[in-house]
């Protein structure tokens, strides 16, 4: 019966990814050439279980998926349906991957630390929930037949990285990391990379689930790397000194391919790397977008905007710009040779999760008010809007005929829109100023979140861990640093 029930969307589940992690690919270049052009209309809207959210989907075929706290969802493009669930042993939100498996597409996402010693399906148990309902998650997901997998992690507080079969959601392998992992999956080649809040690096092989190479970086690795060209650029944060550091590995042997680069601000606040065509683009605390070498790591440019970067955002780019949002909600288009700016637009509301995405000609991105918007490319003028509505607009997503983005609030949970044909385009220049009245007091209120984001988890974990390490002396001050935000 569960058989019959899943295989069309298994089938559909195997065609090539549209969407296949964060920001579209490995590289986290933003861009669908062909994706839905605006107007849009709301094609469906599916809630998240109570008190909970969803991560930010990936795409494959009619099939999206998303990561909630107690389980992994399957979701039907097309009608929001919830088509399988899968149950997840907790831990932080964040965007998984798909990529090529032993036999077929996997999903690999992270789960746990979690409320149990258990978590996951043991391998070869089937995992889908015939119950979910359309347009519905339960708050309490359908937990697998057959025993639960040990998890076999050295510490109680680290994550596990887990890959299941999009075809038929069993468990394919899981490797347990050293500690918290906030990063996400990013997928290249046969690895899965991903990073900890003990600044550990993993290449994970997609074939086996072994670690293929592991290396360190001096600071919480929370945003999710990037993999073009060979090189693997992974960010840091180090809260000590106030440092955003910056490592490229090589792809195949984990080798750095030159000294780190250390980038100072008066935070760590900071955008998710994006690499290509030679070149790493970030936004960083100092309120600049620069483009680095890849080869060597040197500065090629760096422009001035207005405000800083949500750490939780990346940039976008086409080959020819890079698409940049800051927390104020000025979004530029960029020069990608030389950094010069072609046009900005200044939204007046905050951007705190949402990262510009490019579908065809526009440029789309979720605001702090509860819109989505979109920029014509070539213009930089505003050609279509939502309505304002509680919550947030956050990660976004693009299928060939939709746009599935995270929606933040009471009513959190995913929203898909479509192009609506009936819809009417507008044609609305950028204001010349800061609406000073409500947007820098939104700034104001945005940059305390981002200040308790990058800073203080760490002084509360050197409070806690570091006072228990003196106790009983067997916490160091780097184990200290590895507890942060757990």
């Amino acid at each position: 019966m569960a058989a019959l029930a899943f295989s069309p969307l298994a089938a559909s589940a195997q065609e090539a990814p549209t969407w296949s992690q964060f920001q579209g690919g490995p590289g986290h270049p933003g861009v669908l050439v062909d994706g839905p052009q605006p107007p849009y209309r709301v094609r469906w809207t599916l809630p998240a279980p109570v008190g909970e959210a969803l991560s930010g989907a990936v795409i494959a075929g009619n099939l999206a998926v998303s990561v909630g706290a107690e389980a992994v969802y399957g979701i039907d493009v097309a009608s929001g349906t919830v088509e399988w669930q899968v149950r997840r042993d907790g831990g932080p939100l964040s965007v998984p991957a798909i990529g090529a498996g032993p036999g077929g597409r996997i999903l690999v996402y992270l789960e746990g630390p979690g409320p149990n010693d258990t978590g996951g399906t043991t391998e070869g148990s089937p995992s889908p929930s015939a119950s979910a309902t359309p347009s519905a998650i339960e708050s309490t997901p359908t937990a697998a037949t057959g025993p639960s997998a040990t998890r076999t992690a050295e510490r109680a507080d680290s994550s596990t990285l887990v890959a299941i079969s999009l075809d038929d959601q069993r468990e394919v392998w899981r490797t347990p990391l050293g500690a918290t992992s906030r990063s996400g999956v990013t997928i290249d080649g046969t690895n899965a990379f991903v990073g900890d809040q003990d600044g550990s690096v993993y290449a994970v092989s997609l074939e086996t689930g072994a670690i293929s190479w592991s290396e360190q970086m001096g600071g919480r690795v929370d945003s999710a790397l990037a993999v073009s060209d060979g090189q693997v650029v992974a960010i840091a944060r180090n809260t000590d000194t106030a440092q955003v550091v910056v490592d490229s590995f090589d792809e195949a042997t984990g080798e750095r391919s030159w000294p780190a680069l250390a980038i100072k601000a008066n935070s760590t606040a900071g955008t998710a790397p994006s690499t290509g065509g030679g070149s790493l683009f970030i936004g960083s605390a100092d309120r600049r977008v620069r483009a680095l070498d890849a080869a060597d790591g040197a500065e090629r440019w760096a422009t001035l905007v207005l405000s800083l970067f949500s750490p939780a955002t990346a940039l976008a780019f086409d080959e020819q710009s890079v698409f940049a949002a800051d927390i104020a909600g000025g979004l530029y288009r960029l020069d990608a040779a030389d950094g010069g700016r072609a046009w900005s637009y200044q939204l007046n509301e905050v951007v705190l999760r949402s990262s510009p995405v490019v579908s065809g000609d526009s440029v789309l991105l979720g605001l702090g008010d509860g819109r989505l918007i979109a920029i014509d490319v070539a213009s930089g003028h505003l050609v279509w809007q939502s309505a304002s509505s509680p919550g947030l607009v956050g990660t976004i997503a693009l299928a060939s005929d939709a746009v599935i983005a995270v929606k933040g609030g009471r009513d959190a949970g995913l929203i898909a829109f479509e192009h609506d044909p009936e819809g009417a385009l507008i044609d609305v220049p950028s204001p010349t100023q800061l609406d000073t009245g409500t947007t820098l007091t939104r700034w104001a209120l945005a940059a305390v979140i981002v200040l308790v984001v990058a800073f203080i988890p760490g002084l509360w974990a050197k409070r806690r861990f570091g006072a228990q390490g003196e106790a009983d002396g067997e916490v160091s001050d780097s184990d200290a640093e590895t507890e942060e935000r757990s």
